[in-house]
């Protein structure tokens, strides 16, 4: 089962006095070390041979939580390769306050260099034989038969992702919210060319489409928008940055499966980036807390490791994204309102089977 949960954050004035009392919003952010013991398959690559043996970076589970008129959401990234509903599901339970699977939305950055094995559904926890593990029988039993989630590592996600939450709720008080958003160019290339011209009805061979097939150009191969929804805290009469929630689209495989630790990507050098500016800029105290919840987007065929991979890659990836996402902060710092409406709506789809008017 696949829960979607979709945010409003409108700036838009509420229709009444009344109302706009009840609407003011309430905002915090909390972070946890979701970093686990070495020896696990590394997420993503669905290879055996792929053991984080080490650690690069930590990984963190980091999360911003609005609150406005009795709805409350809590927008979340972890550091690994998905986020499963069952597992989410379990955090938001663990802490309640207000919080379920309807309010909680997680966002994986999808970084390849964390562990797998916590996938409540097994098929998500397979890994492949290759050369170095071929004569291991136990490897391919693993491949046609995936194990359920290995209990403790998921019982660790489960209690640290619910930390940060638990962390975000205990820091929520007045705060103003807007969006901002910036185009970002030159990071990240189609990796998928070929397959995105024919979605055009531009047909071309594997390996033989090029950008300038494109009769809108590079920037119609990527997505290159950064978006971030700044939210600023009110303390005595003045604003204090705490952060905010930001997307793009660039695939956390910058570095390769070769560098087997545990480490952020580029997402890594993003987030420091962009905090430390923040935290500089609005001359934030240390005992404050400044989170940029950067999850991803739509990053399924745009990738910033295409001509090159590795940790300097990675970290000049991050640190263009993490300049973007401050552009943004900035350009949304002119609209800030104190009484944002928030609105969200929940389903969930079934990839089961079922009929729709294209067939199953």
């Amino acid at each position: 089962m696949l829960a979607a949960l979709v945010l409003g954050v409108c700036l838009a004035a509420p229709a009444s006095a009344g109302a706009a009392k009840q609407l003011r919003l309430k905002a915090g952010v909390g972070r946890a070390d979701i970093t686990p013991p070495t020896g696990y398959p590394l997420g993503g690559w669905v290879r055996a041979d792929r053991v984080g043996s080490g650690v690069h970076t930590r990984l963190y589970a980091s999360v911003l939580v609005l609150k406005s008129g009795g709805r409350k959401v809590a927008l979340a990234s972890v550091d690994l390769f998905a986020a499963p509903g069952g597992l989410i599901k379990e955090a938001a339970d663990r802490v309640g306050r207000g919080f379920s699977e309807r309010n909680v939305l997680v966002s994986a950055s999808h970084t390849h260099a964390g562990p797998s094995k916590f996938a409540n559904f097994p098929t998500l926890n397979t890994v492949a034989p290759s050369t170095e593990t071929i004569t291991d029988p136990d490897s391919f039993v693993d491949f046609l038969a995936p194990a359920p989630a290995e209990p403790q590592l998921y019982t660790f996600l489960v209690e640290r992702i619910a930390l940060a939450l638990r962390r975000a709720n205990r820091d929520l008080g007045p705060a103003v919210a807007a969006w901002g958003t910036k185009r970002l160019l030159g990071v990240t290339e189609n990796r998928s060319l070929e397959a995105h011209l024919a979605d055009h009805g531009i047909i071309k061979e594997f390996g033989t489409g090029s950008v300038e097939d494109d009769p809108q150009g590079y920037e119609h191969t990527i997505d290159p928008i950064v978006s971030t929804l700044r939210v600023d805290r009110l303390r005595r009469g003045r604003r204090v940055p705490l952060g905010g929630w930001s997307t793009f689209a660039n695939h956390g495989t910058v570095n390769p499966s070769q560098f087997e630790v545990y480490n952020q990507d580029h997402h890594g050098a993003a987030l420091r980036l962009f905090e430390r500016r923040v935290r500089r800029r609005g001359h934030v105290p240390r005992r404050l807390d400044v989170i940029n919840v950067y999850g991803n987007s739509n990053e399924g065929d745009q990738s910033a490791g295409l001509r090159g991979q590795g940790p300097l890659i990675a970290e000049r990836a991050g640190r263009a994204e993490g300049k973007a996402m401050f552009r943004a902060w900035r350009k949304a710092g002119r609209r800030l309102q104190r009484r944002p409406l928030v609105d969200l709506r929940w389903t969930r789809v079934c990839f089961c089977g079922q009929q729709t008017e294209a067939g199953p």
